[in-house]
Parts: C-alpha cells; structure tokens; sequence
C-alpha cells in the first residue's frame, strides 16, 4: 500500500499545481433559519472569509494546528514548519535541518515551544521530530525502518501519549503509541487492531486521518479500492480497537475518507470524495452521534473531488459547526453537518480551530485565518 499511497501523495501534489477552478451556483443565503429547525438546531453566523497571513508560492502547507487565540503551527513540504505567537501577525517559517527532502503532512503542537510534525514515505522517510523551543531545533522522535510501512497521521492525547498510523501490509495495520513524551514509540500489538483488507490505508492531505479525544478515546479512517471504508476507534489508549464501516464510497485509489472531525467523543463527521474528479461533487459526508459505532449519510458538502481536511469550530458553539476545506475551495455547516454553503473557491488542504475565534486554513503558498461575523 505504501507505494501505491506515495504515487496519490505525489499525484495529490501535482494535480494541486495544475488545478483549475470550479464554479458553482449560487448556494442560498448563510443566515436565515432551516425550515423547520429550531433554533438550538443552528448557529447563526455571517460573512464567513479567509484572511492570507503568510504567503510563499514555492511552499505547499498540508498540516496545521490552532493551539490557543495567538499560537498556531504549520507544516508541509520540503522541511518547512511555520509557527505564529501572536495570532498570525507574524508567521515564522523554517526548515528543519536535515529534512529538507521530507514533506511533514502532519503537526501536533501543545505551547508556542512544545510540538510535533510527522513527514510521510516510505521506510526512513516516514519520520516524527520534536521541538521544545518553537522550533529553533528538533529532535528526531521516531524514524520508521520498517520498509512496508509508511505512516500517514498521528494525534496525541496529552504531552505524554500518542499514536500514530500507517497504512497496510499483509492484512495488519501499523499502529505506533508514545507513552513518554515521544521519547520512544512501540508498536500497537496487531492482534488488538481489526485486520486490515488488501490494499487498505488512509490518504496523507491533512493530518487529520487521525484524531485523538478526552478520556483514551482515539479514531483513524481508512479508504481503499473496492472496500468499505471504515473507521477505527479506541476507547482506552490504544489498548483495545473495534471498527464500523461508513457509507463513504472507495472504489478506486483516488477516493475514500479524507478527513476525521470529532466535535465531542460522541459526536463526528467523516469527509470524502475523489480527489483525481475535482469537476464532481459527490456523496462525501457521513456523521455519527454515537463516537464513531454508526455512521449516517448526510450533505453533500458542495466542494469538488474530495475535501482534504475539516475541522469542528468547537464546543463554545450550542450545535457543531463544520469547516471543509480542498483544491477547489472551502464550505461550512452552521447545523450540524445538515446543510452546507460554499464560502470560497480558493485551494486550502488542511483546517483546525481552537474556538470560533481562532481558525487557521493551509494549502498551496499559503496560511490563512478564519473571519466571521455574528459571534457573541
């Protein structure tokens, strides 16, 4: 799989270069009430935009992280990691040293000085490094040399405990768990894993294939040629695992989950499509209301080809609201994932919040803040 999943990610990259821009119609006004809605059933926000903060057209951003109202991390190709203190006034974007070649498709960070990034690829590519002094250096925390992995995502719960995952080798998943800081990571015994389906993984567009939430609760999705895809969740650290299958469809090597959302433990979205059709919209949203044991078909969310990344605007809000971000633009969902607007056509990857307040979008040459109007 890890071969096939390093032609998409470099697939992914180039079709992101040669792109073209899709236009949709009108989709209806962003406020105003659901027929036959409640209010609680919706929030009603206006005048949703994307505030470029920094800008470089040599970089493409896959990975970022709102860790409070002022500090946010970025990652992406070539080694690059940007980091802002002050709500994205500045930006500070540098290369790691010695992973020039590497592409960093993930970035979990804790603090303005604590943080991860996970690069993808095959064998030694497929790396984890951290920072303890906001990136003026980097320790190398796990480096794979397990020649048929190659990893995708990870998430932490705490400063102590994480996991990552890697796509599929003969029938069993990769699995790797830090419960040290990062200090060592040991594989997840397969046995506790559900096995894997012949070429079964998960596409590496915005680190966030896996998710981590409070109380040992942890998920990652998979999507792959003619299977189901599923979603694959823990409830205790990684110690036990059990699966459900999605009504998100995979029937070739383009197409599949994309993207995790958990607003709560219990409450979720999961986001897919066909990245190599960005002309097509698809059925590419399923939700969940019990952590992940069911999911329902719901949307579609009006973005072309598949959504790469997604994240929840947080629990400040009475109901979820969803941001979906992709090659042909961004959308949102002020009901739950029910009804979606489009809010531009401009290329973003990956998304993460850390209230509705503070939201960062990246993609091609760019790091963006969220802008909206209506909050209390």
């Amino acid at each position: 799989m890890h071969r096939n999943r390093q032609r998409s990610a470099h697939r992914l990259k180039s079709w992101a270069a040669t792109r073209s821009a899709v236009v949709f119609a009108a989709l209806a006004a962003l406020t105003g009430c659901i027929p036959g809605a409640g209010d609680r059933d919706m929030v009603t926000l206006t005048d949703p935009s994307w505030g470029v903060q920094f800008e470089d057209s040599t970089a493409l951003f896959i990975g970022v992280h709102a860790v409070s109202e002022t500090v946010a991390w970025a990652s992406g190709t070539n080694g690059r990691v940007g980091r802002t203190t002050n709500g994205g006034l500045v930006w500070d974007v540098k290369r790691v040293l010695g992973a020039d070649s590497l592409q960093f498709r993930d970035v979990h960070a804790f603090s303005e000085d604590l943080a991860f990034v996970l690069s993808i690829g095959a064998g030694t590519d497929s790396r984890i490094y951290r920072t303890k002094n906001g990136g003026r250096s980097w320790d190398l925390s796990f480096q794979n040399q397990d020649p048929n992995a190659f990893f995708d995502c990870f998430s932490f719960w705490d400063e102590e405990r994480g996991f990552a995952f890697s796509d599929s080798h003969n029938g069993e998943f990769t699995l790797i768990r830090t419960l040290d800081g990062g200090r060592t990571w040991n594989r997840i015994p397969p046995s506790v894993v559900p096995d894997a389906r012949p070429g079964e993984g998960a596409f590496a567009a915005s680190g966030t294939c896996v998710v981590t939430g409070s109380d040992g609760h942890g998920w990652f999705v998979t999507g792959a040629s003619g299977v189901d895809t599923r979603v694959i969740r823990t409830t205790d650290f990684g110690e036990t695992w059990e699966e459900a299958a999605t009504p998100i469809e995979s029937r070739t090597s383009t197409e599949g989950i994309f993207s995790l959302v958990m607003h709560d433990d219990s409450t979720g979205a999961v986001f897919g499509g066909d990245f190599s059709r960005p002309d097509t919209v698809y059925s590419n949203l399923a939700l969940t209301a019990d952590g992940g044991a069911t999911w329902r078909r719901a949307g579609p969310v009006p973005l072309g080809g598949s959504v790469f990344g997604a994240a929840s605007m947080g629990t400040d809000l009475p109901v979820p609201v969803y941001i979906a971000v992709a090659p042909t633009g961004s959308a949102w969902s002020q009901d739950g994932g029910k009804t979606w607007a489009r809010i531009d056509s401009v290329a973003y990857w990956t998304v993460s919040f850390y209230n509705p307040r503070a939201g960062w979008a990246a993609g091609p040459g760019a790091i963006s803040r969220f802008r909206v109007g209506g909050l209390p």
